[in-house]
């Protein structure tokens, strides 16, 4: 079994799921979301939620 987070941001009102974006190579990928920029460490307005999923097939 296997956990899973995914994240989401709902700046817009409805729950948008974040993607990874590389921004420099030396650091960490983190998930960014596209329509306002906010970002697990960087989530001024509090709109970055997350929901961990369980794989049962490992």
């Amino acid at each position: 079994m296997s956990q899973h987070r995914k994240w989401y941001c709902s700046c817009r009102g409805k729950p948008l799921e974040l993607s990874v974006v590389e921004i420099v190579e030396d650091e960490p990928a983190e998930p960014t979301c596209q329509r306002c920029g906010a970002s697990p460490s960087s989530d001024p307005r509090h709109t970055i939620t997350y929901k961990d999923e369980e794989n049962w097939e490992d």
